[in-house]
């Protein structure tokens, strides 16, 4: 690991590099541009005036002597390279091509002439700079002298172009003579720079370095390591307050030791590690304080089903089974479902289920079958010893907790036991407070005289369903069903038979469908059945399925003995409307079609049954 002094030294000397490159760029291109730009201008200058004298010595008849003026200014300015003027098509045509030079040599020129576009580029190698630059000339009177008096064109014509090419090598072996120089001095101050760095923080470093092996030393709880520095800066309060938290740690920890030692009743074995000694030994006596706090907080028994699976991970048992107890159905339900460690018959008959029906722990470790429906019970032996510790929920069983374990793993299960029975009665009385929860939910959400769901259950499940048929992709049928001419029954025969004659029909829908299918009254002698899943139009064959079945039942109450029909409408989601609630309104479009065609039938929504325009 490198020191900070390193680390330090490794940013500053890239930031400057950093900088030192970023100057010397910087500082190159502005030079570079600066000196573009003049001969830039004196390019333009120079084009200016060539034009400005040509025109005179035209009218003053001394165009031959254009050669003399050329050469002149390409002595008094040393850097330029070559000078010339290229005559445009219309001069040519009216005075002849003049002399080879004033010819066009290179497509740059001859697109000059051809657009009156300026033209200039930097040509740059290794020992040379060149700047070009190809100026057009076009007629246009200016001031005393006028180009039309003696060229036969118009205004704006293209006349030629002036080509100028300056050397700019001197000035570039110049701009980096400079930067060498900026260099040097560049270095200097960077070598200087590192040189205070590692001065002035050298006392920092070995404090640091020896404040690294204190708390590396504590970190194993050994508190014994002090360190110390000559400053009077911000470090000697660092190493000050360093020894005294040193020195107090030394103290409490020893004290913590003596009041847990006698909080737990037996000295605790000591190691060279103070600080471990003393979180282990206080671990010990929070760890199911803290559990209790969190179960009382779940919002489920699922929650406390997972407390209770980490409990037995933290504990490194690998082999368990949480049961819970179905009182209503007289059934152990195996909460995880992963491994089975009982007999199928305690899953459809508590009673057999020996902790259930006696109320108490079952331990295999003297009778090895004690309970005949452990799974690996066989003639009276078992390869794998079991013990099973009830939680009591309302004064009865109501989860039971399994430990599978091998005989060599006996011991160790016998020290945790104690331990997790500790940790289980503090889950006790939360799970019941669950179970009472979710029993007291389970009655709001199911009508109390047919046994099915009622619509507050359905106004919940809506969303829930529109999501999962989005998610899947699938189909759900929805029936709306209607008992026929039921007010009859009530008039004729009283409330107590129209009871019981629903109660007898949401029997018969309930085992007409699948488990996963489910029954709602949707309100007074209305009945929904969603199906979930189905293929398209199988709720059809469902519906008439219910219909026939509803028809061909007697129902026996009070020495009366009736048969009723049903009419029922079907509708799809989301094959007939894009809204769970719009197939349900059109369910029952269809059932009022079933009622008014002569009821006891079953009728298929058709989107000519909706008259509005919009849901």
């Amino acid at each position: 690991m490198k020191s900070i002094r390193s680390r330090l030294l490794v940013r500053i000397g890239f930031l400057l590099i950093t900088l030192f490159i970023i100057n010397q760029v910087l500082e190159y291109k502005s030079f570079r541009e600066i000196n573009i730009y003049h001969a830039k201008n004196q390019s333009n200058i120079v084009a200016e005036m060539v034009r400005d004298s040509l025109t005179t010595l035209m009218s003053i008849g001394q165009i031959d002597k254009r050669d003399i003026f050329l050469s002149n200014i390409k002595m008094n300015k040393k850097n330029i390279e070559e000078i010339r003027v290229v005559r445009g098509e219309k001069v040519i045509k009216q005075f002849g091509k003049g002399n080879p030079y004033e010819q066009p040599k290179s497509p740059q020129e001859i697109e000059v002439l051809r657009t009156g576009i300026p033209y200039e580029k930097l040509e740059e190698t290794f020992d040379k700079v060149y700047y070009v630059l190809i100026i057009p000339y076009k007629a246009e009177p200016k001031g005393k002298i006028d180009c039309l008096k003696c060229h036969n064109v118009d205004a704006g014509d293209i006349l030629g172009a002036i080509y100028i090419k300056t050397d700019l090598t001197e000035i570039r072996e110049t701009a980096f003579f400079n930067l060498l120089k900026t260099s040097i001095v560049a270095m200097i101050i960077f070598i200087a720079t590192i040189f205070v760095i590692i001065r002035f923080f050298q006392p920092y470093t070995e404090f640091f370095s020896k404040l690294k092996k204190g708390l590396s030393r504590a970190k194993e709880g050994d508190f014994t390591e002090r360190v110390f520095i000559n400053t009077n800066d911000e470090a000697k309060e660092v190493a000050d307050t360093y020894n005294e938290t040193m020195d107090k740690l030394c103290m409490t920890l020893t004290s913590i030791e003596k009041k847990v030692s006698y909080l737990i009743g037996e000295n605790i074995d000591k190691s060279t590690n103070a600080l471990k000694d003393t979180y282990r030994i206080v671990d010990e006596l929070v760890n199911i304080y803290n559990f209790k706090k969190i179960v009382e907080k779940d919002a489920s028994k699922e929650d406390i089903y997972m407390r209770l699976r980490k409990l037995m991970r933290d504990m490194k048992i690998s082999k368990y089974s949480i049961y819970e107890v179905d009182y209503e159905r007289n059934r152990l339900i195996d909460i995880d479902e992963s491994v089975k460690w009982c007999k199928d018959i305690v899953f459809s008959n508590a009673d057999q289920c020996r902790v259930k029906r006696t109320g108490s722990e079952v331990i295999s470790e003297e009778y090895a079958c004690v309970c005949p429906n452990f799974i690996n019970c066989e003639d009276g032996e078992a390869e794998e010893l079991f013990s099973c510790l009830p939680i009591f929920v309302g004064g009865r069983v109501g989860i039971i907790l399994q430990l599978v374990y091998t005989k060599e793993e006996k011991d160790e299960i016998k020290r945790k036991t104690p331990f997790i029975e500790a940790y289980l009665r503090e889950v006790a009385p939360v799970i019941e407070a669950k179970s009472y929860m979710e029993k007291l939910k389970r009655q709001s959400l199911v009508d109390q005289l047919t046994g099915v769901y009622n619509r507050r259950f359905l106004e919940e499940l809506a969303p829930k369903i529109m999501a999962y048929v989005s998610r899947k992709n699938i189909i759900v049928g929805v029936l709306m069903i209607d008992i026929d001419f039921f007010k009859q029954v009530n008039d004729q025969y009283g409330h107590s038979v129209g009871d019981a004659v629903l109660k007898k029909v949401a029997s018969v829908i309930k085992n007409s469908v699948r488990q996963s299918d489910i029954v709602v009254r949707y309100g007074g002698e209305e009945f929904l059945v969603i199906l979930i899943d189905v293929a398209q139009d199988e709720s059809v064959k469902v519906a008439e399925k219910i219909r026939e079945r509803v028809e061909k039942t007697a129902i026996a109450t009070e020495g009366v003995t009736l048969k009723k029909t049903v009419s029922i409408g079907v509708s799809e989601f989301p094959t007939d409307g894009e809204k769970f609630w719009q197939c349900i309104k059109y369910a029952d479009i269809a059932l009022y079609k079933a009622k008014e065609s002569g009821r006891n039938k079953v009728v298929r929504f058709e989107p000519e049954m909706w008259e509005n325009e919009e849901y």
